[in-house]
């Protein structure tokens, strides 16, 4: 199985968590800011980073298998998409062989790219301080991890791609 099929499925699952997020950020409807300040208290680290992406790799592998899984990603809410993922006890396993329950992958992988995407706009030129909008939704501590991280992310993204 490709790793960049797997990474696809994993972002149709941060899209609807990103949806989400950004929703609860601004105190969207039926949305009181849980979602985002659980995002903003997840603290990443390497055996975190690990974790999800073997979970990634099992994930893809079982919506090859199971095409009807990509609906997990039109969650609206962090709560949603554990309900989604817990009811599917071949998620849950794949999950669990990985480390993690539902709710931390959904957690964790949104954080990842929350990071990832707010320090590649810093790389890119796009700012050169991270905008205070930005320190709200991100923790100062997830963004340091990501800089400290970034090659070995990358890696994980350019093996994705080249799986394609």
């Amino acid at each position: 199985m490709a790793f960049g099929r797997q990474c696809r499925v994993a972002a149709a699952v941060v899209a609807g968590l990103v949806a989400a997020a950004g929703a609860a950020a601004q105190g969207g409807k039926g949305s009181d800011g849980a979602d985002q300040k659980e995002l903003y208290n997840y603290a990443l680290t390497t055996d975190k980073l690990q974790k999800l992406d073997r979970a990634t790799k099992a994930l893809g592998e079982l919506s090859r298998r199971h095409p009807d899984y990509a609906g997990i990603s039109d969650s609206k809410t962090l709560d949603e998409m554990d309900r989604k993922m817990s009811g599917l006890p071949e998620v849950v396993s794949a999950l669990a062989a990985s480390g993690l329950k539902p709710r931390e992958y959904a957690v964790g992988i949104m954080t990842l790219t929350q990071a990832t995407m707010a320090v590649g706009f810093k790389k890119s030129g796009a700012y050169k301080e991270y905008p205070p909008d930005m320190l709200k939704l991100v923790s100062k501590a997830n963004l340091a991890f990501v800089e400290q991280h970034w090659d070995e992310i990358q890696k994980l993204t350019k093996s994705a791609s080249s799986e394609q």
